[in-house]
């Protein structure tokens, strides 16, 4: 292709562009506008290529970043907001880029969930099972409300493809593990439970085995939800370099006797609205107790319903870990249970509703 206009750069062995980067960032400008976002890309990048302004630069990061998040390219997009911000960026943009780093892994992870799912139901539709298992267990992982668009059958079919599968003896402590999570997802905790006793019995040191113990540990505390969650990604903390002092920060409320204990990075609580006696309304509870950290280093805090609680806030420190726990309702109310030592019912004070945040902080020396 002949090349017009060629000046002494070009005579002498150099190349140079055909536009200047005003040229190249206006077109990008209006393909940008345009919504024609891959295009938009091309002109970019290449003005990447033609400045060493590190400003410039910076507001290129974020105008390449939303395109990559408009083309649903979460994951480079994250990395391309995170240089915006590294760089020398308006403080405008920067609080931008910072809401975006926010949401965009939580995006990444709702779009891979949504295509493991759907190359699950592909695969089950074509009849393979033993791959649409991993793949189906895969997208519930990321995204557990996935599992309420299922209506293929996939679960019950996997439960008995799992039964009746031969494998070696390497490979026998996973089909169990994967069996185990297929009954709970059916319905059936009372086989899981077994399938996952089996594990840990036959198969002691194996790594499923230290999975099985941990979900065992779990349905011992009332939660059977096998299928653990996986958290998105903390894309802010890449970018500052520091670990947030901030470890946990939730809201919790009863309405009947309950557990939520959580085991985190060292730290740890336990929440229990508890009844000690028989015949005590199902919604209604008598005891109310706080656990705060691990191992023998703990704080217990107890408060029956006939005493109330007095106390707006609890704190507790050890380790370097600081608890607060702000109760942000508490109601209590009259029930009514069988009297042992008469005759007829009589009048008790129960809790109706305990509600309360727990805020975990690393302290800062």
């Amino acid at each position: 292709m002949p090349v017009h206009g060629r000046n002494d750069d070009a005579q002498s062995g150099g190349v140079t562009a055909p536009y200047t980067l005003n040229n190249c960032l206006t077109r990008a400008e209006e393909l940008f506008r345009a919504n024609k976002y891959s295009e938009a890309l091309i002109f970019y990048y290449e003005g990447m290529g033609m400045t060493a302004n590190e400003e410039i630069k910076a507001r290129l990061h974020f105008r390449i970043g939303e395109c990559l998040e408009a083309l649903r390219r979460f994951d480079f997009a994250t990395y391309h907001y995170k240089l915006a911000i590294q760089g020398k960026l308006p403080e405008l943009l920067v609080s931008r880029a910072i809401m975006k780093l926010e949401h965009l892994p939580e995006l990444a992870q709702t779009e891979e969930a949504t295509r493991l799912f759907n190359r699950a139901m592909d695969l089950y539709r074509r009849r393979n099972i033993r791959d649409a298992i991993d793949s189906y267990l895969a997208s519930l992982r990321l995204m557990p409300t996935l599992m309420a668009q299922d209506e293929s059958g996939l679960i019950e079919d996997a439960v008995k493809y799992l039964t009746f599968l031969s494998e070696s003896k390497e490979r026998e402590p996973d089909r169990l593990l994967k069996l185990a999570t297929f009954l709970e997802l059916r319905g059936d905790v009372e086989k899981a439970i077994e399938t996952l006793q089996q594990i840990s019995i036959i198969y002691p040191e194996s790594d499923q085995a230290r999975q099985a113990d941990e979900k065992l540990e779990q349905f011992t505390q009332r939660r059977t939800a096998y299928v653990e969650p996986v958290k998105p990604a903390d894309a802010l903390s890449e970018v500052y370099g520091e670990e947030p002092v901030l470890i946990f920060n939730e809201m919790f409320e009863f309405r009947n006797a309950g557990t939520i204990s959580r085991q985190l990075e060292n730290a740890a609580f336990t929440l229990r609205a508890i009844n000690e006696r028989a015949g005590i309304p199902a919604d209604r509870f008598e005891v109310f107790s706080v656990t705060l950290g691990m191992g023998s280093d703990q704080r217990d805090f107890v408060f029956s319903a006939e005493e109330g609680i007095d106390q707006r806030e609890l704190s507790f420190a050890s380790g370097g870990i600081k608890y607060t726990v702000t109760f942000t309702s508490i109601n209590q109310t009259s029930g009514y249970i069988q009297d042992l030592y008469g005759d007829g019912r009589r009048a008790v004070t129960l809790f109706s509703n305990v509600g309360v945040q727990l805020k975990i902080e690393r302290q800062q020396d």
